[in-house]
């Protein structure tokens, strides 16, 4: 779905990335807190109200709901829908289930990657990966060939020297991975809280608050046709 995304949307920010790029996004699948469990979140809920839309409510609890296996692939199979049909092809299941490709839920789920990979991208997580893990080997070779000068230097005595030299050098390529953990946690932290939920319950909220005005003027309508 991420790459299908890059691919399809040349107008967005994250068309800079390269399609294989999002594979690189950090986090657990089925760790909300982190930057794919929360893409993947909210891929469950999108295509599940796709579903639950377009399928009669005893099919919908069937496939989506008693059991998960059998839910994962028929949530992926609205994924391969939208992307198959765009190709020329038709697939295919059993139930038979109706075209969802255009279904308009399907742009919020475009807002949301476009969301994610754009924030991901401020924070360098993207863009600046291979330059963060390639950072610490260089460090360390570095080192060693300073420690290899200093021990040709020494001499016949530059053994045990060379050997401390070895243990402060892992202990400051340890201390540099640290440090890049923690900020890489704190980075997936703060880029995982994709506002996609909150702007759903804010958008319910609006909506609750104009339908029960909208309701209250048609009951006054109502009444004064009644005066009538």
């Amino acid at each position: 779905a991420l790459r299908w995304f890059v691919r399809q949307n040349p107008l967005s920010r994250a068309s800079l990335l390269d399609a294989s790029r999002v594979d690189s996004i950090p986090g657990k699948i089925n760790d909300r807190k982190t930057p794919l469990g929360e893409l993947n979140w909210i891929f469950t809920a999108i295509t599940d109200t796709i579903a639950w839309n377009v399928l009669p409510s005893p099919l919908f609890q069937r496939l989506f709901r008693q059991d998960l296996i059998v839910a994962s692939m028929f949530r992926n199979f609205l994924l391969a829908d939208r992307i198959l049909r765009n190709l020329n092809c038709t697939p295919m299941s059993h139930p038979a289930l109706p075209p969802t490709h255009d279904h308009p839920l399907w742009r919020a789920w475009d807002l949301a990657v476009e969301t994610c990979l754009d924030q991901l991208m401020m924070d360098g997580v993207l863009v600046d990966a291979e330059a963060t893990q390639s950072t610490p080997p260089n460090v360390a070779a570095t080192s060693d060939g300073d420690g290899a000068a200093d021990s040709d230097a020494d001499g016949s005595g530059g053994g045990g020297g060379a050997a401390a030299g070895g243990d402060a050098q892992q202990q400051q390529v340890a201390s540099a991975a640290a440090t890049a953990e923690t900020a890489q946690a704190s980075t997936m932290k703060q880029s995982a809280t994709a506002p996609f939920f909150a702007e759903q319950l804010t958008a319910f909220e609006i909506w609750l608050e104009f339908a029960s005005l909208r309701l209250q003027g048609c009951s006054g309508a109502q009444v004064l046709r009644f005066g009538e």
